[in-house]
């Protein structure tokens, strides 16, 4: 062949999988995530976010490694789903995240997820970086004690977690401590994302920390690269985000930066909340047509959805 001869063009879709989200309701509906896809999940801390995070890990473990306890059938997808989970805490640690799960999850879904996830927990070197007074920073929890092989108390699978250094620095500043830590984060992302779903939990603590010295460009640079990373691993990555919807679809920076969103919303009716989602677009566009408008709820098996009505732009 000519050495000028352009490469034979190929269809970029035609190596896409879909995996499902793991939420009822919403699956079926929509097609699910292509892998390749990093997913920001964006929405006040009450709005259901967690929730939705929680159930769709999950349900996916489900999927993968108990797929008689599925209440779906899968086909094909089910070999586009990763092997385990990675979850990256910058200021949960781990017993506030194992209890979460245990608070939104029936005992078989606790249980798998649990088996196949591995805890990055940040938060002390995230505490540190931000400067915490000293006095203060002493006083945070210790790490959870490894349970025993006849522990019932619903935190299996912490042997495997990873422990991180408790190192508060003296002898640099904060725009120091929180670079290298940013820089600690990515390093463990390229190691752990391959065959894993990444969670980064979350996006608002990172920006926290431009408080303390971090630069919102270098926030972005991370959400860049991990972007492409995910599309090198053919994976799923959620990125957490809690603050206001609108707020976050009217950040320019933040605002179809990644494949796909879902965002949450929360309005008090009387005595209860009433939360709904949405579900952007992937591929890089933006929305441009009717949006479907899921109402959200959380039972016994985590969160589920109901579509309820479609919207155009100017109510978004």
């Amino acid at each position: 062949m000519d050495e000028l001869s352009p490469p034979e063009a190929k269809s970029v879709s035609a190596g896409v999988e879909y995996v499902p989200f793991g939420i009822p309701g919403l699956d079926g509906a929509i097609r699910g995530i292509p892998t390749g896809s990093a997913v920001l999940l964006a929405g006040a801390p009450d709005a259901g976010s967690h929730a939705f995070l929680y159930t769709s890990l999950a349900s996916l473990m489900l999927a993968k490694h108990e797929p008689a306890l599925y209440p779906r059938r899968l086909g094909d997808a089910r070999e586009a789903i990763p092997e385990c989970v990675s979850y990256v805490s910058l200021t949960h640690d781990r017993e506030h995240i194992y209890s979460e799960l245990d608070a939104v999850l029936d005992s078989e879904q606790f249980e798998v997820l649990t088996d196949h996830l591995t805890v990055a927990d940040f938060s002390q070197q995230f505490l540190s970086a931000v400067d915490v007074p000293a006095a203060l920073y002493d006083q945070r929890r210790d790490d959870v004690p490894a349970p025993t092989e006849d522990d019932d108390s619903g935190v299996a699978g912490l042997l495997d977690d990873v422990t991180l250094p408790d190192e508060r620095s003296t002898e640099t500043d904060d725009t120091d401590d929180v670079s290298a830590l940013l820089d600690e984060i990515s390093e463990y992302v390229a190691d752990s994302g391959d065959d894993a779903i990444l969670v980064i939990d979350g996006l608002s603590d990172l920006l926290l920390a431009t408080n303390f010295g971090l630069d919102r460009s270098a926030v972005l640079g991370f959400l860049l690269g991990l972007r492409e990373a995910v599309v090198g691993w053919d994976g799923i990555a959620y990125v957490v985000y809690e603050r206001r919807a609108a707020d976050v679809r009217s950040d320019p920076d933040i605002h179809g930066l990644l494949h796909g969103s879902v965002f949450f919303y929360s309005n008090d009716q009387g005595h209860d909340t009433y939360r709904t989602m949405r579900v952007g677009s992937f591929g890089g566009a933006l929305d441009t047509e009717r949006q479907t408008v899921f109402e959200s709820s959380v039972g016994p098996a985590g969160l589920r959805a109901k579509a309820t009505k479609k919207i155009g732009p100017s109510n978004w």
